[in-house]
């Protein structure tokens, strides 16, 4: 497991669909910048934001501010990342990013992966050391680490995008076609290599056998 920093937009359907506990279950600690927390997270769902800010007070998340920033001595860096990549992402992705990267927080939780958005930037390495995850990856990772099935995971993931993407459904199919892309060897990056080998090292799973399982499955879904 690691930290993560989060963007609003899985808050929100994750929350939503009554599934924040996938947030909370895959990552140490999370974190979450002010600015996402007070001006995006309170404007785009008042309902969410409520019940996310009693989890803050509960301390199952942290709220970064300014005055934490500067506390730790790490503002410069946090503008300088927010300085040299404002023509990638819009404001919120922006901070959510410049915090991990000046925090040294390896993962960054968004379900923005529209083309040229900041899931598929950071997949493509264009910002090091932060590395990007959808609530479907998240659900693909329980899956091979067998703490949910095959059915539990398309049920899970169905939840999540009727409850919360009426507008902009994702197609489970696709979604998850896209997770086993992203960690096999012809297709994925050496990062993104090295980062699953280490997580099915540590939890022994074999990888090989989790996908045998999985394409049949997919298969009959098309």
């Amino acid at each position: 497991m690691m930290d993560a920093s989060l963007d609003t937009d899985i808050v929100i359907h994750l929350y939503v669909s009554g599934r924040k506990d996938l947030l909370f279950s895959s990552f140490d600690e999370l974190v979450m910048y002010e600015y996402l927390f007070e001006k995006e997270l309170k404007n785009k769902s008042p309902m969410v934001y409520a019940e996310f800010s009693a989890d803050v007070e509960n301390g199952y998340v942290k709220i970064i501010t300014h005055a934490d920033l500067i506390g730790m001595g790490i503002k410069g860096l946090f503008e300088e990342y927010k300085d040299s990549n404002q023509c990638l992402f819009d404001q919120g992705e922006l901070h959510a990013i410049a915090l991990a990267k000046a925090m040294g927080i390896a993962a960054f939780v968004s379900d923005d992966t529209k083309p040229q958005g900041p899931h598929h930037t950071l997949v493509q390495e264009i910002i090091e050391d932060v590395i990007p995850f959808a609530f479907y990856e998240l659900l693909f990772l329980k899956y091979i680490s067998s703490v949910i099935t095959l059915q539990e995971m398309f049920e899970e993931f169905e939840a999540v995008t009727s409850a919360s993407m009426s507008e902009h459904p994702m197609n489970f199919r696709s979604k998850i076609l896209s997770a086993v892309r992203r960690f096999s060897a012809r297709d994925g990056s050496n990062r993104d290599l090295e980062w699953i080998r280490n997580f099915c090292s540590q939890k022994n799973i074999n990888l090989n056998d989790k996908m045998r399982e999985l394409k049949p499955f997919l298969a009959s879904l098309s």
